[in-house]
């Protein structure tokens, strides 16, 4: 029998959003003072599922 394959379909608009607001307390900036925890928790999070669920493909859709 064929192994199933995994797919992962991920609203990248809100884990962006939700990223935003839930590390805004770390402050994380470049030295422009651009704010910078929202990039790194959503790739850290794009990250765990691919450790964690090891899918065979990965979609990312974002809103416009």
């Amino acid at each position: 029998m064929d192994k199933q394959k995994k797919l992962i379909l991920i609203d990248g608009h809100a884990l962006a959003y939700r990223m935003f607001f839930a590390l805004e307390r770390t402050g994380m900036k470049t030295s422009k003072n651009e704010p910078t925890w929202a990039i790194y928790g959503f790739i850290k999070a794009i990250i765990d599922i691919l450790k964690k669920i090891k899918p065979d493909a990965i979609c990312v859709s974002f809103d416009m």
